[in-house]
């Protein structure tokens, strides 16, 4: 009588500890879901749920306590008779059938653990598409139709962007982790609009408004790319642009610097789809202004890894050429066809997505409106 009492006890404390841990599981998982998806039905039933769960949690709290509390009034009456103990007694040796308030309880937990189940394949199915890589294209495209592609969590972010192939002379697109943040933008419905929302960077990033070397790029902002492009410029130190706020590195951080000028291309303005122009080789304003951008985070932010600088320059080449970097994110999540690209380097990037297997070519690039009225480039070559 007294193990069974115990046992009793000891299952009612496992499933509450378990609907509290399902509870914080779903509490945890909309909260990642949300950040994915823009379906404010599917939201809203998720948030009435976990109210629903919470008042589980207070409902089997308050049965509890009332339990207790029934307990030590029944060990206080000392009036019960001798047979009344004795039917008692009985009683607890005899299996009661569930009450209604049990069975809606179990039914409750089971209902929820099932939603958690779906909650967990929602959420993996979405991390799943939009998580994927340039050699995992399928994954990609499919949340593209249907969502929204994930830039990156927190104060940093991802952008799409050229990389130099091996060959030095083709590029292909990656996923550029970036410094500023890069928040994941919300589906409108027009792909198109989704891309320069995801593609053409707005606002002034932290390293402007304060911090080391800040100093040496005021006025500097993704909404002004022209007086982005001189400020930045003016770093390198040169007769175009003055030497005024040209910064200087030491021999350890020169190497640094020749090392991702050799890799940064300027795919827009020079060279040509099999030969793309690397920054170190060009002339134009653009290039100037990247060779100061990467002398400056070798500077004064010396932590960020190489991917890091470089992605936070591809950053800035969505803002001086819309028009390509767009066409290159539209490629890349499947929505236009690699064959419409002819900037520097891109046949190694019409190699990368041709190459992919039929199954994985999803036909939304009709979906895609065309990006003639976007300019080709901003700010002097």
């Amino acid at each position: 009588m007294v193990q069974e009492s115990k046992d009793d006890i000891f299952l009612e404390k496992v499933i509450l500890f378990l609907v509290i841990l399902v509870g914080a599981v779903l509490v945890f998982n909309q909260f990642q879901f949300a950040k994915l998806s823009s379906n404010i039905f599917l939201n809203s039933m998720s948030y009435l749920l976990i109210l629903v769960l919470i008042g589980l949690v207070v409902w089997l709290f308050i049965k509890e306590e009332r339990h207790g509390q029934h307990g030590q009034t029944a060990h206080h009456e000392k009036h019960i008779t001798h047979e009344v103990h004795a039917a008692a007694h009985r009683a607890r040796f005899e299996k009661a059938p569930f009450t209604f308030h049990e069975k809606l309880g179990y039914g409750i937990v089971a209902f929820v653990a099932v939603l958690i189940l779906f909650n967990q394949f929602q959420i993996s199915q979405v991390s799943a598409s939009i998580g994927g890589t340039s050699s995992s294209v399928g994954s990609l495209v499919k949340s593209v139709s249907s969502g929204t592609l994930k830039l990156g969590p927190g104060k940093s972010g991802i952008v799409i962007g050229p990389q130099l192939n091996p060959d030095g002379r083709t590029t292909k697109l990656v996923e550029w982790s970036t410094i500023s943040e890069t928040p994941a933008p919300k589906s409108t419905g027009n792909p198109t609009q989704d891309a320069i929302a995801a593609v053409v960077p707005t606002g002034t990033p932290f390293y402007i408004l304060e911090g080391p070397g800040s100093e040496k790029i005021k006025g500097a902002t993704f909404d002004d790319p022209i007086t982005s492009q001189k400020a930045w410029a003016g770093l390198l130190g040169s007769r175009r642009f003055g030497t005024e706020n040209a910064i200087q590195l030491t021999p350890e951080e020169q190497q640094r610097w020749q090392r991702l000028t050799s890799v940064f291309t300027c795919d827009f303005c020079c060279g040509g789809p099999s030969s793309v122009t690397t920054i170190n080789s060009c002339g134009c304003a653009h290039s100037y202004a990247w060779q100061g951008m990467a002398k400056f985070f070798i500077k004064y932010y010396p932590d960020y890894t190489d991917e890091q600088i470089l992605g936070e320059m591809t950053k800035w080449k969505g803002l001086w050429y819309p028009q390509g970097m767009i066409q290159d994110y539209l490629v890349y999540t499947g929505q236009q066809s690699a064959t419409i690209l002819t900037h520097g380097g891109s046949v190694g990037i019409k190699q990368q997505f041709l190459q992919q297997a039929p199954s994985t070519q999803q036909q939304t690039h009709a979906q895609a409106t065309p990006l003639d009225e976007l300019p080709s480039m901003v700010g002097g070559c």
